[in-house]
């Protein structure tokens, strides 16, 4: 037998003939002459064969209000105007747009504003997105080939966009391209005028996604004679005191991680606080989503909606999982809470546990071999939603409460997966309130503070 060794100036001729052939064919498509060059000599190309070199562009063409997104708006008043709001799920957007922009991570979200008053009033598009898209930016995103579908991308995206002035009397509505958020979009819509200011806030749970939270029927969790009602401060202490100190297997044995931190509040208002401050929702694990993970991990990038392990508390996995990932999905916050049945004045108490994963390790303790390490100092993750939480002005009332003893580097706890921690034992308290609340009307709980928490008050206590 005779060996020919292939000599690498065969590879590069072999190459630059693929490439020849590749080019060759998207010049070919660019050159085909019967691409249509205008918005309806388009329409009237709908369902022409791809082959002849021209992409399907084909946007909505019935009024927008028709569209059934629209059944989901959500309308608030004040002081003369009237504020209608919708988000597009990422499907919605595509029907509506004949674009992908989802995958350029933009979100549409539909605004109608009617000003009944004498004076024309403002829209502050940097109010509800700093890092909203322009039209033209969003056009030039989804650029292709031809010059005419281009210039139709930009008039379509360009005509649809909301006037930021509405004047005395008149009415505006349209679409502002967002930054994408899965799962939940808050929106703060403000408004400006010469003698006042109106702001209207938005919480919409975005179709297309299935978050772990909609498996929970939160009115079977307890029935109405479970519940426990604490009446004032000194019992809401003790309570919070005896809740055990951490999660458990799912029979209710051991002790895995601390469970650190107590809100207490309505669902809706803890839920519209954390997505003010970037936390997004967490997908249950199956195909799909194990898809999405596997390959986040491999090419360490960033998914927000990554899913999360079950802990145990109460014989049942988390209620409500929340994330805040960072550059890739071996770095992020990550919380876990449950619905507890105590109430304080009419507000549901909820427990939780956050950590921050800071990379992976490998283990023969799950099933795929690796699992994510968490920072072992929980206090500093407590510390971040601490300070996360304050700054989202959902919490009136926040204060601290001793419940397990102080463990430290030298002398930790270890968890499930054999993974060391270390606190001092206590847990942070948010008490939430529908209204927004500033850091200088934000009251303390005067129980348990160390030597730097009292430095922070003081300086709250100066801002009043």
């Amino acid at each position: 037998m005779i060996s020919i060794p292939i000599h690498w100036l065969s590879l590069k001729n072999l190459f630059a003939l693929m490439l020849t052939g590749y080019l060759s064919v998207i010049v070919s498509s660019c050159a085909v002459p019967n691409c249509p060059s205008s918005v309806e000599e388009n329409r009237q190309t709908f369902g022409v064969s791809q082959t002849q070199g021209c992409r399907v562009y084909n946007p909505l063409s019935e009024p927008i209000e028709e569209h059934p997104f629209v059944e989901r708006a959500e309308t608030k008043t004040a002081e003369g105007v009237k504020v209608t709001a919708a988000v597009l799920s990422d499907k919605e957007s595509k029907q509506i747009f004949s674009l992908d922009l989802a995958k350029h991570d933009i979100q549409p979200v539909w605004l109608k504003i009617k000003n009944n008053t004498d004076q024309l009033v403002a829209f502050l598009l940097v109010a509800l997105d700093p890092g909203y898209f322009f039209p033209n930016e969003a056009a030039h995103m989804n650029r292709t080939p031809y010059d005419s579908l281009n210039e139709m991308i930009t008039e379509n995206l360009n005509k649809h966009r909301i006037d930021r002035d509405i004047p005395a009397g008149g009415e505006k509505s349209g679409f502002i391209y967002t930054r994408r958020d899965p799962g939940i979009k808050y929106l703060n819509v403000m408004l400006y005028g010469p003698k006042n200011k109106q702001t209207f806030v938005y919480y919409f749970e975005i179709p297309g996604i299935r978050t772990d939270y909609q498996r929970v029927d939160f009115d079977a969790i307890y029935s109405k004679d479970e519940f426990i009602d604490l009446k004032n401060e000194d019992e809401l202490r003790a309570a919070l005191e005896k809740i055990p100190c951490c999660t458990t297997k799912k029979d209710g044995s051991g002790e895995n991680d601390p469970l650190n931190f107590i809100i207490i509040g309505n669902r809706d208002d803890i839920s519209s606080a954390f997505m003010r401050r970037g936390w997004d929702v967490t997908e249950p694990i199956y195909i799909g989503s194990g898809w999405r993970a596997f390959k986040a991990f491999f090419s360490h990038v960033r998914y927000r909606t990554s899913p999360m392990s079950s802990l145990y508390f109460y014989k049942r996995r988390q209620d409500i999982g929340l994330q805040k990932a960072r550059s890739t999905i071996h770095e992020r916050n990550h919380l876990r809470l449950w619905l507890t049945p105590f109430r304080f004045k009419g507000k549901h108490l909820w427990i939780g546990a956050i950590s921050r994963d800071t990379g992976f390790y490998f283990t023969t303790k799950t099933p795929w071999l690796i699992d994510h390490a968490i920072d072992p100092d929980l206090d500093e993750a407590r510390a971040y939603l601490v300070q996360d939480l304050l700054f989202s002005q959902g919490v009136s009332k926040f204060g601290y409460v001793q419940y397990t003893r102080p463990t430290t580097r030298k002398d930790p706890r270890w968890n499930f997966m054999e993974q060391p921690w270390w606190s001092d034992g206590r847990r942070a308290v948010f008490l939430f309130d529908t209204e927004p609340t500033p850091l200088t009307k934000l009251e303390l709980i005067p129980w348990e503070w160390s030597e730097h928490e009292e430095l922070i008050n003081e300086a709250i206590r100066r801002t009043k």
